[in-house]
This record gives structure tokens, sequence and C-alpha cells, in this order.
């Protein structure tokens, strides 16, 4: 009897609360509703507005270890840097090298690149070898320099990213026809030019990249003149075009920050400008480098 009293009364119990229970399980529900909704309106803007400020400081502070792992457009802001070492031969379109060998030469850059991937840069290249033919009618010697400063910005495209770069580039240009260099013709005043260059990559493994780089400058300069300072002409045009194709090893830091390696084969063309006439200078070979990108 006292049994049945008993579980009656929790019948009863439960009969008077069900309602209020149903009433505060329906308010928690439509409440995790209500905060869902809000949070896909949150990340719907971002979409439509590029995602990039909010969405960068979340993935830069997560400390990603693989730039897949965060968005393709975030990076985490500050120094990028660089520095190679090339080995280049000269070769001729008319032959008129003395047999050059593979020379060093050094390329260097530093920048600063935004959390939106904009950046700024500045490159400096050298190039100066002699052979050791004095008193031939064939070149002995080129002095080359190219000094860019660029603005730069970053894209994806697929499994593809990569780096597009427009600036002005400064030059200089010097051909000796003997070993002493007490022989040469070079290009004298102002010498410039605007420049553009694409850079893209392509991931094999997590850390292991593809990779090709292009940049060309329309160039001009004021005069030729030769080593007695006679004026061989004035207002020239000449083009500079440059190929490198490698692999990269990257090793991540923090955020999409990274550390490289890359080995790649290397081609320049300073087109129409050997000689005092249309002769293009071209350099070959290959390069090992290591920076800081983002």
């Amino acid at each position: 009897m006292r049994r049945i009293f008993g579980w009656s009364l929790v019948g009863l119990f439960l009969v008077a609360t069900a309602p209020a229970l149903a009433q505060q399980m329906d308010t928690i529900s439509y409440a995790e509703y209500q905060a869902l909704e809000r949070r896909i309106e949150q990340l719907e803007a971002q979409m439509m507005s590029g995602g990039a400020s909010g969405y960068c400081g979340q993935c830069n502070s997560n400390s990603c270890e693989h730039v897949a792992a965060c968005n393709t457009e975030c990076h985490t802001p500050g120094l990028v840097a660089g520095g190679e070492i090339t080995w280049l031969k000269v070769f001729d379109s008319e032959g008129q090298g003395s047999n050059f060998a593979y020379q060093a030469a050094p390329r260097f850059w530093l920048g600063y690149q935004r959390d939106d991937g904009l950046g700024v840069r500045a490159r400096y290249f050298e190039y100066d070898k002699q052979a050791s033919t004095p008193g031939s009618n064939v070149y002995d010697g080129f002095h080359m320099v190219n000094f860019d400063l660029e603005v730069t910005d970053t894209f994806s495209l697929g499994k593809w990213s990569g780096l597009i770069a427009g600036g002005v580039r400064f030059s200089e240009y010097r051909e000796e026809y003997d070993a002493a260099g007490t022989d040469f013709e070079e290009l004298a005043g102002t010498v410039f030019g605007l420049l553009v260059g694409v850079e893209v990559y392509r991931p094999l493994t997590d850390n292991l990249y593809l990779f090709g780089l292009t940049r060309g400058s329309i160039s001009i300069a004021d005069e030729r003149v030769t080593e007695t300072g006679f004026i061989l002409g004035n207002d020239y045009t000449f083009y500079i075009w440059e190929l490198q194709l490698g692999a990269e090893y990257r090793r991540y830091l923090s955020g999409t920050a990274y550390l490289f390696g890359r080995v790649a084969a290397e081609a320049q063309v300073w087109s129409g400008i050997g000689d005092d006439d249309s002769e293009d200078i071209t350099l070959f070979g290959g390069l090992l480098s290591v920076g800081l990108a983002r």
C-alpha cells in the first residue's frame, strides 16, 4: 500500500512539472539556434567582404603549422627577406664572347608584407665578370646591376599560390674589350625602367614545392659612351627578361611565416643592348637561395 502511494506521488509531481520542463527545454534549444544563426551571419559577412582582417587574427593566433590550414589570403604580417648565390655564364647572340666561365653573382632582397598579402620589397643583383684575352676583338668583361623597388601582392588559384609584383628598376650596364677594363662602352645618364613579375608555387608535400618565377622590364638610358667619354648614341631602349624554375623546401615557424631554401635554374636576357646594336646578352646557370616569407 505504501509503495503504491509513493509511486502515485511521483506521478503527480511529473504531471505537474512537465509543462515547465518542456518550456525550459524549448527555451534552451531556441537560444542555441539563435546563437548558431548569428554565427552563420557573421561568417557570411566576412566572406562577402573578403574576410581578411577578422579571420587573419584568428589564423595568426592559432600558429598554423601549414598555410593550407589557414585562409590562403591570410598572412602573418612582418618582414620578408632573402639572399641568393647565382652561378651564371655569359652567352652572346652574335658569338662574340670570350668563352666565359661560370661566375658567382649575389642577389638579395628585403621587404614588408601585411596580413592581407600586400607588401613592398627592394632587391639588388650584381654580375661582374672578366675574361683573359687582352687585345682581342671580342668581349672580355661585363658588369650588370639591377636595383628594384616593387609593390607586391599574393594570390591563390586552386592548388597554385603565388605573388605578383610591379615597380621600377634602376640598372647599370658596361661591356669591356680587354681584361684591364681600359676599353669599354657603357650606358650612362638616367638608366631605369618599369618592372613586372610573377611567382607561382605548387605543393608536392607539406613542405616541398615546385616554383617558377619570371620578371621583365622595359628600360631606357640617356646615352651610350666610351671610356674616352665619346657619346655613341642617345635615348636607348633595352629589355631585361628573367626566368627561374626549380624546387623550394619550407619550414613553417608561427602563423603563415616560413623559412625556405631553393635550388633552381636561371636565365636572364639583356635584349638590344650589346655592342651598340640589337645584340642580346644572356646569362644562364643555376642558383641557391634561402630566406623568410609569409
